[in-house]
């Protein structure tokens, strides 16, 4: 698009000079004319399609030559005047003026003009080599080995933040009169654009104002993949600009990501080790909500890059441990709670961002804690099960008792009791012999410990108190057992 600025005012011009560059890369050609007496000449020899004029140049007498020239003129015309005077606006009718500017300039405005007139403009033809935009394709599955190298292309691929803007993004793209210079091809998920150009500078400036005018447009933002690399076929730049896109799991979006910086990943274990599930379940239990957080913020050290399908599999293994908790508090008997956590679950499998993926973990976490200590606070929860766990973890600690444990759980030693051995048959203090003379069998058999000190491993102070359960319990001293 061809667009001539006239004005005595050279500093106003090329600061619309600028303006239309910018959002206009590539695709408009601007003549700047600062003397009224050289516009004749200058609209006859650069022909352009559309003119902003300031009017109050023009003099009343419609006979002049910039007067004849303008009445002529087959393009648009757009006019604006440092004062809105009733002679101005009938000067700027009779030149049937498109739009008549009052200034300072409104420069959306302007761009909203210049955007409806380009619509309007037969594009130039593009010396395409492509025929058709099958063979795209067939290009892009193509085994690489067989395909041509390309050397006169560009290429780029843009992935929009929420899929379901996939058609009007792609709709948008074929619409703006902008970027008719490149070809867009739609894949599943994302839209290839092939910009025929040699020069990375103007597809980097191109790329950073169709991010920004989207942004305007649709509130919504993009991620694009460059590729900058040697020439190679279709195939390997689509291979090489859709695995620098991985980023984003990282980034968010918004950003430009270049084939040529590839980050590496470190290897993660996906399942949650032992010492991990205790921790986690330790955290939900005192409801220390930074503890979870530091758990889960360790997977996202700056510079320290994970596996995508690891990452996720391993916030399903810490879903599964916050599954347990809710179980224990029958938080899952809540409607909104379980929908809340079957909507975590898909967030964890399908979600394109890793830190809203972890935001979301942290805030249903925190929402759980506080259910789960109005639960104890109304006695809804299933204290024993809670008081077995704890002793399940705790049973080698010599101080852990009936007292402890029901300070730990909110409630009073003897409701604890009580319940307890309603529930299990046998007291506390018996259940609680029972599980470290247990372990301490399994210890006698599968270790040389000394006898004193499996007693002191299993939550025994005394050596010949732990020898007196165990005879009580199992019938023979320890030393035998293990000789048996």
């Amino acid at each position: 698009m061809r667009v001539l600025l006239i004005d005595r005012d050279p500093t106003e011009l090329t600061g619309i000079r600028w303006f239309l560059h910018t959002y206009f890369p590539g695709d408009v050609t601007i003549e700047m004319c600062t003397a009224i007496n050289e516009a004749p000449q200058s609209i006859q020899q650069f022909e352009p399609e559309v003119i902003l004029l300031n009017i109050d140049l023009i003099s009343n007498n419609r006979l002049t030559a910039l007067y004849r020239v303008l009445q002529k003129q087959s393009g648009t015309i757009l006019a604006m005047t440092t004062e809105p005077l009733f002679k101005n606006a009938l000067r700027a009718i009779d030149l049937q003026v498109a739009h008549l500017f009052v200034k300072p300039i409104d420069l959306e405005v302007l761009k909203q003009k210049l955007t409806a007139i380009s619509l309007r403009t037969p594009k130039p033809k593009v010396a395409y080599q492509e025929t058709s935009d099958e063979s795209f394709y067939y290009r892009l599955f193509l085994d690489s080995k067989t395909s041509s190298i390309e050397t006169n292309i560009h290429f780029t691929m843009i992935e929009p933040e929420h899929s379901e803007m996939f058609n009007k993004l792609f709709n948008w793209l074929q619409q703006t009169p902008i970027f008719y210079h490149m070809k867009i091809y739609p894949l599943s998920d994302r839209i290839v654009c092939l910009f025929q150009t040699d020069d990375l500078k103007i597809v980097e400036k191109d790329v950073r104002t169709l991010m920004k005018e989207w942004w305007l447009s649709h509130n919504s933002s993009l991620n694009i993949g460059i590729y900058d690399g040697e020439p190679t076929t279709i195939k390997n730049m689509y291979t090489l600009t859709e695995r620098a896109l991985y980023q984003s799991f990282y980034e968010g979006f918004g950003h430009i990501f270049y084939a040529s910086k590839q980050f590496e990943t470190q290897p993660l274990d996906p399942l949650l080790t032992p010492e991990e599930q205790q921790l986690l379940i330790s955290s939900l239990e005192d409801g220390n909500l930074e503890a979870v957080k530091a758990f889960l913020y360790r997977l996202s050290n700056e510079g320290i890059y994970y596996e995508q399908d690891d990452l996720r599999i391993h916030l399903t293994s810490v879903l599964a441990q916050i599954r347990r908790f809710m179980l224990k508090y029958k938080l899952h008997e809540k409607a909104a709670i379980e929908q809340n956590y079957r909507q975590l679950f898909h967030l964890i499998i399908e979600h394109p961002i890793f830190y809203t993926i972890l935001n979301s973990i942290i805030s249903f976490t925190q929402r759980l804690i506080e259910l789960a200590r109005e639960a104890r606070l109304e006695k809804r929860a299933d204290y024993v099960e809670l008081a077995i766990e704890i002793i399940d973890q705790q049973f080698q600690d010599s101080g852990l008792s009936l007292p402890f444990v029901a300070h730990k759980l909110g409630i009073s030693p003897n409701y604890l009791s009580t319940i307890f051995s309603k529930k299990q048959g046998l007291p506390f203090k018996r259940y609680l012999q029972q599980v470290r003379i247990h372990n301490a069998t399994k210890m006698l058999l599968e270790t040389d410990f000394a006898i004193s000190e499996i007693a002191l491993l299993n939550g025994f102070d005394d050596s010949n108190y732990f020898i007196k359960i165990f005879k009580q319990q199992i019938g023979i001293t320890p030393n035998r057992y293990r000789k048996a």
